[in-house]
Parts: C-alpha cells; structure tokens; sequence
C-alpha cells in the first residue's frame, strides 16, 4: 500500500514538474492556445510602451514636421476639408473600431432620415445585444422613439440596441429590408464613397466580429464627413442628455457620456468640435474626434490605446497638428491660372453685370502646409474636367508638398458673366428659359405625372456677350469718325508746291469776286441816291 501511495506521489510530481516546464516554452501555445495573449493582457501599460517605438510614417517625409511618439497601434491626423495627412501611424492597418462604429450609423441616418421621424424597436435590435454591455434599457419590442432622441442615445450613452433600432429603420426608409444586415451593406458602400479601402462592417454598433474592422484612414474620413454636420457636432460633444422615455412616463431618463474630452472633465479640450469613444477587449481603448482652431479642422483617430492615454495622445496630435501647419490660401497666392476680363466699364455701379474673371479660381480653397514652408514650395497639377453643360469646372489643380498631397481647387468658368437671349422666328421672345423639368431633392422620386410627357421642342438659344457687342460698336464709331476727320484735312490742306499755289489762286478768285459784289452794291447805291436827288428837283 505504501509502494503504491509513493508512485502515485512520484506521478503526480512528475505531472507538477512537466507543467511548470511547458509554461516556460514557445509550445505553451499549442498546448494550451490563447495562453500567451491572456499573459500579454496581464501587463497593458507595457504593452503600450512597447507600441510607442512602433515606426510613424509621416516622420519619413522630408521637410515634415516630427510627429510625437504615441502609445496608439496605429493613429492618424487628418485635415477636415482637405484630407490632408499629418500624422501617419500604421493608417491602413485593420482594426476593430468598437463603438466608434456608431459615428457611421449616426452619418447614414442624419443623411437620409429627419429628427421627427418615429424609430420601433424590433425583437431582434433589443435581444440581440449583450446584456452586460452599453445600452439605453427599459424598451420593449414595438415601443417608438424620435430619431432625435435616438441619435443623443447612441452618442451619448453609446447606447448598442438603440443603434440597431436606428440601422434598422434607415435600412426599411431606403426601400431595404428591415434589418442590421441591410444597413451594414448601406454603411459598406458609403466608406467606400467617401474613398475607403480597409473596412468591412456587419453590425450598426461595434461590438465584437471577426469580420467587423476599419482602419484609421478609413474612419478619418468618416469622421471627415460626421464632423462637417452641426448637428451631429453637437450630439458628440454632448456630457449629459435627459429625455422622457415613454410618454407617460413621470420622470426623465438621463444618460450621460464616459468621454473625459468633454467640458468639466479630466481631458477636457478646448477646440473640441465632437467625440465618440470605443472599447471591446481585442482592440483596447479606441477614439474619434474632431478639433477647431483659427479656421482650421482638423480628425483625430486612435485604436488600440490604453485608458487613459487615448485622450491624453489625441491632444497631443491635436496640438503638434495645431502648432506646425497651416492654411495657405490658393485665390491669394496662385498667379498661373487666373484669367482675368478686360476692365472696360468697370464702375462702382456695375453697369454690365458682375465683372468676375471668366475663368477664375474656385473660391475659399486652400492647401495645408508645413509652418515652414511657403506656397512656392507646392507642386501643381492640373486635369481637364469631362466637359458637361451641368457644371462649370473646367479643370482642377491638385497641389502637393514633398510627394504629399496637401489641397486642390476647381478653375471655374463664369458663366453668369454671359446674358441668355432667345430668339425665334415668327414667335415672340421670351426672357428667361424655362426649366425643363422640377428638380427632385434628394430622398425623392419623380413620379411620371410630375413632369410632362411630351418631349419638348428643340430650342435654339443664341449667346450674346453684351459687354463685347457694345465695345464693338464704341470701337467701330471711332474708327468711322477718324476716318471722316482725316477726309476732310486732305480736302483743305495740301502740304506740295502745287497745292499752295493752287491755294492762293482760290484766295485770289475769292477777293476779286468778293470786291465785284461790293462794287455793284455801291453802283446800285449811287445810282440810287442820283435818282432821289432829280426827283427833289
């Protein structure tokens, strides 16, 4: 009995010493899979040191500004209007986005839905989120929300079946079916609208998919778009929101946000335009926000940081975008494409219209530089535009600096320089042009009653430039009067020899018949007086 006691003990060190062993070694991982990433989570803040010597790319750009090194996997600083990149961190690099998911969601139904409009929670947008996570509560299937309620729900709160209610009814308001996969294919095509390359989403609220992932690039320009809507601004720097959840309900419902960029917190940031935050546990702590300063706009997006050095990286990346670039303005600085009018009557009272350049710079344009740089730095290039009876654009200018693109700008031609006249034949004329059709608003269908059936006549318009025309009949004027004038001085005055005496021979015809006339008058006076005189006597 004792022998066999001893080998069980001996087994059992044995087993002690043989696990202790593995734990040690590489094959740990194929024995016991997912050992190794539950150890790295036991240590973030080093993990996170380790990231800060992860390579920046933008640092690589001559004559760029050295961006700070970050805690973040990957980051970006992204100019608002101009999509201007500076600061690269991994950019294109796939990540989950969490709940940062919810400014595209939010995007989607600003667009094509109004704030009145009615949400209705179904069955599967309440159930189908995790109970533990981030939701509004105390909903039940076919209970009603305003959209605008809704929107401060998901931005605020981050509210996760909210935000299924709202991918939902913007899926069925677009004619899709009523569901979160319907909406994930809407919000697919608009990143890949708006120029992204790396995203594939398949639910309205981030939590957790294999399949569910972004990059930083990709949700800059999202933010890019989001943060260009006031009001969608102003629900994502919102700390605190009440509202009745029901309307007989006695008291409000209050939510309030975890972002510490927001007024009255630790973070809080000055130029905050607008937040949103994400967390789930495979990505870490991610951040979308937007800033103003002097005019210029500026996204920030980290992932995969840690709490709470997400907020304390997106001001520092604020901060070195606010303190080494700047708005260089093209109308004010390009010489080479501007093609100006001539300035022929140009009064204050405008008497020929607008005296705009026919062909000019697209206004309130300009290009992001290095504090350091100067305009004459930039390299243009400039694209014809497909010509189109539709716009007005002839071409465009695209401007880069050190092999980066930093703006652009449309030339323009002025079209409403030139008055419309319409000239017909046997019929009176008419003024204005009528439109051929009513203009549908965006959202909206024509339907075939709303527009006539009949094809129009084909109508011949004429383009007269008066100011041109009446130049040209100043310009023919003088012409014809010089002409005259130099007429007239050949007539009476010859500069030869023959000329003058041809000249004083005329003079010499006119004193002779000149004293002829006065000699006769004075025969006729004497007479005159001899024959009163007889008569007296």
């Amino acid at each position: 009995m004792k022998k066999a006691m001893r080998t069980i003990n001996r087994i059992l060190a044995g087993a002690a010493l043989v696990s202790v062993l593995l734990a040690g070694l590489p094959l740990t991982d194929a024995i016991f899979p997912g050992a190794a990433v539950a150890h790295a989570e036991e240590d973030p803040l080093e993990q996170m040191e380790q990231r800060k010597t992860l390579p920046i790319q933008s640092n690589a750009i001559a004559d760029w500004p050295q961006g700070p090194a970050i805690g973040a996997q990957s980051a970006i600083l992204m100019e608002m209007e101009t999509h201007t990149i500076l600061y690269a961190k991994n950019i294109h690099e796939k990540s989950y986005p969490a709940s940062t998911t919810k400014i595209l969601t939010c995007l989607l139904a600003m667009q094509n839905c109004t704030l009145d409009e009615m949400i209705t929670f179904s069955h599967d947008s309440i159930y189908d989120v995790p109970g533990d996570g981030s939701r509004l509560g105390g909903v039940d299937t076919g209970d009603t929300m305003p959209m605008e309620q809704a929107l401060y729900c998901v931005l605020v709160q981050s509210a996760n079946e909210v935000a299924s209610a709202v991918g939902e009814h913007v899926a069925e308001k677009l004619g899709k079916e009523k569901s979160v996969e319907a909406f994930a294919k809407l919000m697919n095509e608009k990143v890949v609208s708006l120029g992204g390359t790396d995203s594939n989403f398949v639910n309205c609220n981030g939590l957790f998919d294999e399949n569910h992932y972004t990059s930083a690039y990709d949700l800059a320009l999202i933010g890019c778009e989001f943060f260009s809507n006031e009001m969608l601004c102003k629900m994502s720097s919102t700390n605190s929101y009440h509202f009745r959840l029901k309307p007989d309900d006695e008291e409000d419902v209050w939510i309030s946000s975890k972002n510490q960029l927001f007024k009255g917190k630790p973070y809080a940031y000055q130029y905050l335009l607008g937040s949103k935050t994400g967390y789930v546990s495979q990505s870490r702590q991610t951040l979308v926000s937007a800033a103003e300063k002097n005019g210029m706009k500026l996204v920030c997006v980290i992932f995969m940081d840690e709490t709470p050095y997400q907020f304390e990286d997106t001001i520092t990346l604020f901060q070195y975008g606010f303190e080494n670039f700047k708005r260089v303005s093209i109308p004010d600085n390009e010489t080479k494409y501007n093609i100006d009018t001539f300035d022929f009557f140009d009064t204050e009272n405008d008497l020929f219209g607008d005296s705009s350049p026919l062909i000019s710079i697209e206004n309130d344009t300009y290009v992001i530089l290095p504090n350091t740089a100067d305009f004459s730095d930039t390299v243009s290039t400039l694209t014809y535009a497909d010509q189109s009876p539709d716009t007005n654009v002839i071409a465009s200018i695209n401007y880069t600096y050190s092999n980066v693109p930093v703006g652009g700008c449309d030339l323009v031609f002025y079209k409403s320089s030139i008055p419309v006249f319409q000239f017909s034949s046997g019929e009176k004329t008419s003024e204005k042009v009528p439109d051929t059709a009513p203009e549908a608003t965006e959202g909206e269908m024509m339907h075939p009653s709303e527009s006539s059936i009949e094809p129009e006549p084909e109508i011949n318009i004429i383009y007269v430039d008066v100011q041109k025309v009446i130049v040209g009949i100043i310009i023919a004027a003088v012409i014809i009067v010089c002409i005259l004038l130099v007429i007239t001085v050949i007539h009476n005055y010859s500069f030869s020899p023959r000329g003058q005496s041809s000249k004083r021979r005329r003079s010499r015809r006119r004193e002779i018949r000149a004293a002829r006339r006065e000699a006769r008058r004075n025969a006729r006076w004497y007479n005159a007086s001899r024959r009163r005189k007889k008569g007296r006597l």
